[in-house]
């Protein structure tokens, strides 16, 4: 391959490889911080801004173009493929703010030395008058960057992910290096030794890889794993202790065996009791399938529709031996219906009313979550409830967390004639809230006869308490919370943070 070839080729791979790594670490980072929209524009702006910085500083280094900019490619293969390894490894032995400072260092790092390949290359085409086809070796650059952000969610995450990624595309910069290196410098040995131990070091990450991850989530998770999947949505694992099953996505847990039906128990059948004749049922959410678990033991159930963008949680409570004991084949009695679909966009499209509509869905740690407890998604609910339903959510921690559960009552407040909020005290989690929203402007009418005989937590007395909160813990005054200001974002990443210190610190 001749210089007039292998120069927007290298171009093209460069670019592809760079806007890799700022997709790989700002991921990276939300996962570990929170708050992705955070994350990614502050990521973003840094790459950006080092590139301009990188961009300028290639002037100085015209006078061998070529030969810097394959030493560029080493350091850049060597920093991009190391950079999730080591971010895993800080995650677990830093404080939360220099593992923020150390993404800053890493893309900026990045950034620093992508910004000088583009120029670096130009000085190279100037050198062998290859002027006429400039535009088009530079337009390969932002090709390669849109071929990196659509192969990056239905490839490389869910089929590849993470750690490996970083290295595998570490190390095709390397390579591009060492190939421009033999086919186009005259010294050649001497130069490609730098990219030969880097590759070497990025093949031993990537062998021990294994070992290296079992010890990382080992530390994170701190119980023996029994599954441990990423899907294109979220990172799932699962931990297994005697008499305890707990379920993780993105690191936050989402349920311990131990204790989760006095989670589910409230959520479902407080609200089903609340209907005079449930007979459809949607479920937002509860891919597990513990929430349509409850909701099948009222005789009176038809069908149950339970939305979940994750079709692998649909796959595991089908197939996965824990989860099937735990949800008592809930996802495959012929009641049930799974849909792959991201709840928002269901609920926009859906056409037929409900009888009731559970929200069994993440705490809001980002803003696709935060948009799932907006005033526009409860407008939707409500337009999907039959004139007698009844819409519940789950409303996170009720006092640790009490301006989240505030806003979300609050928010529900300017959506529904009549809201009603509860909780139950759940060891796993704290005390734990839920808000009922309905039509009718009247007073809860609980049929406490319809309340299933075999359940391990709720009676009637428990349901009657459930209404009744401490004086400690009320609904404040707050900002209600819409798509175009997902406030509740603010809301719950201040609160954790505090939290986080209360706790670190000893003290509740």
């Amino acid at each position: 391959m001749n210089k007039k070839a292998l120069i927007p080729f290298a171009v093209f791979i460069a670019g592809l490889c760079s806007i890799i790594y700022e997709l790989l670490i700002s991921t990276t980072a939300t996962y570990f911080l929170g708050d992705g929209v955070r994350q990614f524009s502050i990521i973003i702006g840094v790459y950006l801004f080092s590139m301009g910085i990188g961009a300028f500083l290639s002037k100085f280094l015209k006078d061998k173009p070529l030969q810097f900019f394959i030493n560029v490619e080493f350091a850049l293969g060597f920093i991009g493929g190391i950079s999730v390894p080591l971010l895993y490894m800080l995650f677990v032995y830093v404080s939360p703010m220099v593992l923020q400072i150390s993404c800053l260092a890493i893309i900026f790092v990045i950034g620093l030395l992508t910004g000088m390949e583009v120029p670096l290359l130009t000085f190279a085409l100037e050198e062998s008058n290859i002027k006429n086809n400039l535009s088009n070796v530079l337009s390969l650059d932002y090709i390669g960057g849109l071929i990196a952000t659509l192969i990056f969610p239905f490839i490389i995450l869910p089929f590849v992910g993470l750690y490996y990624s970083s290295l595998i595309f570490g190390m095709v910069n390397i390579l591009l290096g060492i190939v421009l290196n033999y086919t186009l410098l005259k010294d050649k040995k001497k130069n490609s030794l730098y990219g030969f131990i880097a590759v070497i070091g990025l093949l031993v990450l990537v062998l021990f890889g294994g070992k290296f991850l079992k010890v990382w989530d080992q530390k994170i998770y701190k119980r023996p794993i029994v599954l441990n999947e990423q899907t294109p949505y979220q990172k799932i694992v699962m931990t297994k202790t005697k008499g305890d099953l707990r379920l993780y996505l993105n690191r936050v847990i989402q349920f311990s065996s131990a204790d989760e039906y006095r989670y589910h128990e409230s959520l479902v059948h407080i609200p089903l009791l609340m209907h005079n004749d449930p007979r459809r049922v949607l479920i937002l959410g509860g891919g597990e399938n513990l929430a349509s678990r409850e909701v099948l033991k009222h005789q009176s159930i038809e069908s149950i529709d339970v939305v979940d963008i994750d079709s692998t949680m649909f796959f595991l409570a089908k197939e996965n031996k824990y989860l099937m004991e735990i949800n008592e084949n809930a996802a495959v009695n012929t009641k049930v219906n799974l849909i792959t679909q991201d709840a928002f966009t269901y609920l926009f499209n859906n056409t037929k009313p409900y009888d009731v509509i559970i929200a069994d869905l993440p705490d809001p740690t980002n803003q696709a979550i935060a948009r799932l407890y907006s005033k526009q998604f409860f407008l939707m609910a409500k337009r999907n409830l039959q004139k007698d339903g009844v819409f519940v959510t789950q409303s996170g921690e009720v006092y640790f967390s009490n301006t989240v559960f505030s806003c979300i009552n609050n928010t529900l407040e300017s959506v529904f004639e009549h809201v009603e909020p509860y909780h139950t005290y759940i060891p796993s989690f704290g005390d734990w809230g839920f808000i009922i929203g309905k039509h009718t402007n009247n007073e809860k009418e609980i049929n406490y006869q319809s309340l299933p005989k075999d359940l391990k937590y709720l009676n009637q007395n428990q349901i009657e308490q459930a209404f009744v909160f401490p004086t400690d813990i009320s609904v404040k005054e707050t900002k209600l919370n819409t798509l175009d200001n997902p406030i509740i974002l603010n809301y719950f990443l201040d609160e954790w943070a505090k939290w986080k210190v209360d706790f670190e610190s000893g003290t509740q």
